[in-house]
């Protein structure tokens, strides 16, 4: 299972209990939230020196605040169906990607020149997560400025891969990958502007779901989702927050925590399959798009059980246009008239040479990482012909989806069409996000579900359904997970 011999085992029977069973416990005091999240504690300090996923932590104080907890359970002021319903992670400890604030820890999205920024109030997501009782006690690592799906930065380091340490653990969530498949975090939370939830799910062979657009709120992050113009300040309709974890049945109470229990999403309604459509793509067209045959068996298998189980014949969905998905989403986001992926390199007032700082990158005395470099040279800003071009190809797209999903439906595709790539591999592989970026831009909710490993490392495939469909997409991953197994530890278990 790839180069892991000094990851440690799995000694503790609390690390392998999902969230909403560990919420239920500490209600019914069958365990302790101090004993929970020591255990947490101890496991992230011991996996850290080989993964390095840890950013910050708050070890001290979140064992703290899980000793209030238990005061407040054994006073027995509220019941424990109150508890349940107003504070439904009460002392679950959580993990955070360190662009959503944390008050009071690190906050850099590994920008050299913000090595000392702290978070002066949670972000909105991680505030949510708060108002359902859920203890924050690590923040996680991020590639630079979130732009990529390698998780190495010149503050933090690099982080990797549980499974295989010569391979990435994708970006740009890769931190609460890795933390959360190394059972040193039961649930996380990610964001995703183009895969930074998905992507690193499947490299770390977990879940993460990213929803429909504008459900969980994305204020208190850096880099801020605000594109600044001279006219006007313009958000990014494509960015979600969204759920990281280990266990399937975690994922609609996290949605429901992270949502404020939106009701748009329906997460409490149960799904037939067999009133369900189905749809399929094995591999996007294209050379560059190709998937290895594990991953289109994954899709294969996962087509053949809801026709064994519920009758239900998939349909290929046939789409030529998707062979430009990365293009077209470069082009939305050109479309919002943002500033250059440089202005957040140099700051505001600052200058910079991208040419100059790939010659610096290679004698090792550039203050930013290959990647970063590379994707501020790359940045396309004209809104030339092939801009025009990717937009048209957008309609076509848009409409196609949109008649899709006007009925109850779902689509499984490749999260990404091969395991985890070795380190830097990600460059020449750039268009690969297509699998992810093109439901950005459609603001379709995926949740990526782990399909088994291939080389010794995780793939995965994810279930699309149409805005607002969330709990289809979730159902789909939960019956998944029947098929798949779910997470398969990356280090021995011995408890």
């Amino acid at each position: 299972m790839g180069k892991t011999e000094k990851l440690p085992a799995i000694n503790n029977k609390i690390l392998l209990i999902p969230a909403v069973e560990l919420a239920e416990k500490i209600r019914k005091r069958q365990l302790s939230c101090e004993e929970i999240m020591k255990a947490y504690v101890e496991r992230a300090k011991s996996v850290h020196p080989f993964v390095n996923t840890a950013v910050d932590e708050r070890y001290e104080e979140a064992i703290k605040d899980a000793k209030e907890v238990d005061k407040f359970l054994a006073s027995g002021v509220k019941s424990e169906e109150d508890i349940a319903k107003e504070t439904p992670l009460l002392g679950v400890p959580f993990s955070c990607k360190e662009t959503i604030g944390i008050t009071g820890m690190k906050q850099t999205s590994g920008l050299v020149r913000s090595k000392d920024h702290t978070a002066e109030r949670d972000g909105g997501a991680a505030e949510m997560y708060r108002k359902a009782g859920a203890i924050p006690f690590i923040v996680t690592d991020v590639p630079e400025l979130c732009m990529w799906w390698e998780s190495s930065n010149h503050v933090n380091g690099l982080t990797k891969n549980p499974y295989d340490n010569t391979r990435t653990v994708g970006g740009s969530s890769g931190g609460e990958g890795a933390a959360i498949t190394a059972a040193s975090s039961i649930i996380g939370i990610g964001n995703d502007i183009a895969g930074s939830i998905r992507i690193p799910a499947s490299f770390c062979g977990i879940y993460g779901h990213k929803p429909s657009r504008d459900i969980v709120p994305n204020w208190g992050m850096f880099p801020y989702c605000e594109m600044k113009t001279e006219k006007e300040d313009r958000t990014i309709d494509f960015v979600s927050t969204g759920p990281m974890c280990r266990y399937v049945q975690d994922l609609p109470l996290l949605l429901k925590a992270l949502s404020g229990n939106d009701e748009r999403l329906k997460l409490d309604t149960k799904v037939n399959f067999k009133n369900v459509k189905l749809y399929y793509i094995e591999e996007y067209p294209g050379i560059l798009n190709a998937a290895v045959p594990d991953v289109k068996k994954s899709i294969k298998t996962a087509v053949k059980h809801f026709s064994d189980e519920y009758g239900i014949q998939a349909t290929p969905l046939i789409c030529p246009e998707l062979q430009y998905a990365f293009y077209i989403w470069e082009s939305k986001l050109l479309e919002h008239d943002g500033p250059p992926f440089q202005f957040y390199l140099k700051g505001q007032n600052g200058k910079i040479n991208m040419w100059l700082e790939l010659f610096k990158s290679i004698i090792r005395s550039s203050e930013h990482t290959l990647p970063a470099i590379y994707f501020g040279i790359v940045d396309r800003r004209k809104k030339d012909e092939f801009y025009q071009f990717c937009l048209e190809k957008y309609k076509v797209i848009e409409r196609k989806f949109k008649e899709i999903f006007e009925e109850d439906a779902v689509l499984l595709v490749p999260t990404h069409p091969e395991p985890p790539p070795h380190y830097l591999m990600t460059i020449p592989m750039y268009p690969n996000i297509a699998y992810t970026c093109i439901f950005n831009i459609l603001g379709y909710p995926s949740t990526q579900i782990p399909a088994g490993l291939s080389s010794g490392a995780p793939i995965g495939i994810q279930a699309v359904s149409g805005p607002f469909k969330d709990h289809l997409s979730l159902a789909t991953a939960a019956e998944l997970d029947k098929v798949f197994s779910g997470w398969i530890s990356p280090c021995p278990v011995d408890v």
